[in-house]
């Protein structure tokens, strides 16, 4: 036994305060009636008080409760040798089956569940093992034990999941879940070995030496030829009335087959066409769906190919089409005829999710309005006035955002209205000066679905200085900033430094406008955070600007979050197929989830490759130091630690209650009510 906090043994001496208050007397005097003493001679009485310890076992228990408290305060811990302890002849037998999604195929995972248990009978009697399930992630499923029942018990209720095992992450996790033993290591992966889960590096493969032990792998393959597999990989909405479909042949043969295609949208089928698919190796058909009826608002579409093969499930893929109306935003300008409103109309209107500019002149604006509106587009930051500022400036540090650009009437401002940045002085504004882009920040969500900055012609710019609660998003030589964010409470500022009529820059008629107005557009209103298809085992980042998250359904219609997660930025790892629901303050989106597209590629891992491996990792303790034939481990079994506080709490609470029972009936005995 071991204490944590040995330093509370000081509190024993509290003990003698139960000892000192026991060894205290109170007498009651009885009072008798008597005639008067005052003719009496007075004299003087010794008196001689015994003191001595009463109620011994109510005492006791004081004296145990406080014994038991210090202890407690301890935390002691005991030391307990492992039921699977390992030595030197000791084999632990790691054993790992794969539960990704290309298990699904056939009696795959039957199969590998049979080899598992196999391997349990087969243990030796000093043989230890663990069970772990691999795909996405590494799962524990059996901890270390001698016992072969609990691995064959632990093996009864296993399925394969949807996600996709990449060999190379499965070993470094198995790195840090294996506990520390003196045993010689066998890894059995028991597998498909797909082709697509090999780990881009060979040496990504190969473990670490656990505590300097031995380890070899063992190789348990449940499928030794490929197995032809059609999928559906691909859902495309080419116009509002028709869909485009792809069908893969995963083999790397060319295969042919009689398919029929079946279209349903919002669960109700709308269309199926049988063609005869005659694909090469890793080829796709594709087929048209023409005159497709949609409904307004997120649509479901679920295409299905039939007759399905021995991998059924990815024989269906899920896509939304979002059939929304043009959402409205805002344009403020001083002059609704300038071209650039022109410019800017056509590239909002034009863009993928479509909006609908509402055109206000900027002079006789009524700011009330602006709470409708998630994010609004400014042609000339410096044509508001000073209230208009003021409302702007709330409106943004409520979760609003804008998107603004400068122009002639900036040009006497000391200052970017609502952002706050300072317009300097120093620069020549001649149209025959000429800007170049240096630094673009693909990074930013802005910007990296964007090209063709570099080649802009920029003759003019203010000369802003950009401050540290500023993020230069792009600069030009002189180290001039070209595009500025700024995040105001909860909302952001995305500053354009040009005018957008085609004057200072030919930004506005180059290509790179539309797809830049298109992201800053999803970029503001954040609607790049529910990207509408996805893959198992991904994430979905919901309110990252700090507004609400919303409620999250997943496709069996169960709530994710609590009544706390919905107002704060939550990540959501999509583990099912089918159709997740994200409700939030105005909106309600789907999002359909689909297995990777790789775990439908069935084509097997090479024999060579299969031994190259095998060999590497035996390859991989032969540089260890040995004694007699016997590799030296200087790691012992480590005990694992039980802590027994809680016990002690339990104790003290009934003692307390003791004690009360025991301390109110010596209590009736001195007041004579017994």
């Amino acid at each position: 036994m071991s204490l944590l906090s040995p330093l509370f043994l000081f509190a024993l001496v509290g003990i003698a305060l139960p000892v000192w208050l026991h060894r205290l007397q109170t007498n009651a005097t009885e009072r008798e009636k008597f005639s008067s003493i005052m003719f009496m001679e007075q004299s003087k009485q010794r008196i001689h008080i015994q003191r001595k310890l009463k109620y011994l076992l109510l005492m006791a228990l004081r004296i145990l409760f406080l014994v038991l408290l210090v202890l407690a305060f301890t935390k002691p811990v005991f030391f307990v040798t492992p039921e699977a302890a390992a030595t030197e002849d000791t084999t632990h037998h790691v054993i790992v089956l794969d539960s990704s999604f290309s298990m699904r195929e056939g009696d795959s995972f039957d199969q590998a569940v049979r080899i598992a248990q196999g391997l349990a009978d087969d243990m030796g009697a000093d043989d230890i093992a663990s069970l772990y399930t691999a795909s996405g992630t590494v799962e524990t499923i059996s901890a270390l034990t001698a016992d072969p029942a609990i691995i064959r018990g632990s093996l009864n209720n296993l399925e394969p999941d949807n996600g996709r095992l990449d060999i190379g992450a499965m070993v470094t996790a198995l790195n840090s879940l294996i506990t520390s033993s003196q045993a010689n290591f066998i890894i059995h992966f028991i597998s498909d070995y797909q082709q697509s889960g090999q780990a881009i590096r060979f040496a990504d493969m190969v473990p670490d030496l656990i505590n300097g032990r031995p380890v070899s792998l063992s190789i348990h393959q449940v499928k030794t030829e490929d197995v032809p597999n059609w999928s559906v990989v691909s859902v495309e909405i080419t116009a509002l009335d028709t869909v485009r479909v792809g069908l893969k042949n995963n083999t790397a043969s060319e295969q042919s087959a009689e398919k029929t295609v079946t279209l349903a949208i919002n669960d109700v089928t709308q269309q199926s066409l049988t063609q005869t698919f005659a694909a090469p190796a890793d080829g796709i058909n594709y087929l048209t769906f023409e005159n497709v009826v949609f409904e307004e608002g997120d649509n479901r579409l679920d295409v299905s190919a039939s007759p399905n093969d021995s991998l059924p499930e990815d024989d269906t893929r899920h896509t939304v089409f979002d059939n929304s109306p043009p959402v409205p935003v805002i344009l403020l300008s001083a002059d609704p005829e300038s071209l650039a409103v022109t410019y800017i109309t056509t590239a909002l209107e034009t863009a993928p999710r479509g909006y609908q500019v509402e055109l206000k002149n900027i002079n006789d604006f009524d700011p009330r309005i602006l709470q409708r509106y998630p994010w609004i587009v400014i042609e000339d930051i410096g044509a508001i006035n000073d209230s208009l500022a003021q409302n702007l400036q709330a409106y943004v540090d409520g979760g609003g955002s804008i998107l603004a650009a400068v122009g002639e009437l900036s040009l006497g401002q000391t200052s970017i209205p609502v952002g706050g940045q300072t317009i300097g002085g120093g620069l020549t504004f001649n149209r025959n000066t000429s800007y170049k882009v240096q630094r673009v920040n693909t990074s930013h969500p802005v910007l990296n679905g964007t090209v063709g900055w570099n080649n802009l012609a920029i003759s003019r710019v203010l000369p802003i200085e950009a401050d540290d609660n500023s993020n230069i998003l792009i600069n030009l030589t002189g180290n001039i900033p070209f595009l500025l964010e700024r995040n105001i409470g909860l909302g952001r500022f995305l500053l354009l430094n040009t005018n957008l009529n085609n004057t200072w820059s030919d930004l506005p008629v180059k290509p790179v406008f539309v797809s830049f107005i298109a992201e800053a557009a999803r970029h503001l209103s954040n609607e790049e955070l529910l990207v509408k298809e996805q893959t198992v085992n991904s994430f979905l980042p919901l309110g990252q600007n700090g507004g609400n998250s919303g409620q999250v359904y997943n496709p069996s219609g169960e709530r994710l979050l609590s009544l706390a997660d919905t107002t704060q930025a939550q990540n959501i790892q999509l583990t099912e197929t089918g159709y997740y629901r994200i409700v939030t303050l105005g909106r309600d989106v789907l999002v359909a989830v689909n297995p990777d597209a790789r775990e439908s590629d069935l084509s097997l891992m090479s024999t060579q490759a299969l031994q190259n491996w095998e060999t590497m990792v035996s390859g991989s303790a032969g540089n260890l130091e040995l004694i007699d034939g016997v590799a030296v481990s200087s790691v012992e079994e480590e005990p694992v630690a039980i802590e027994i506080w809680r016990v002690l709490l339990i104790l003290l609470a009934l003692i307390v209650l003791t004690e009360s029972l025991l301390g109110n009936r010596y209590l009736r005995f001195n007041t004579g009510n017994a």
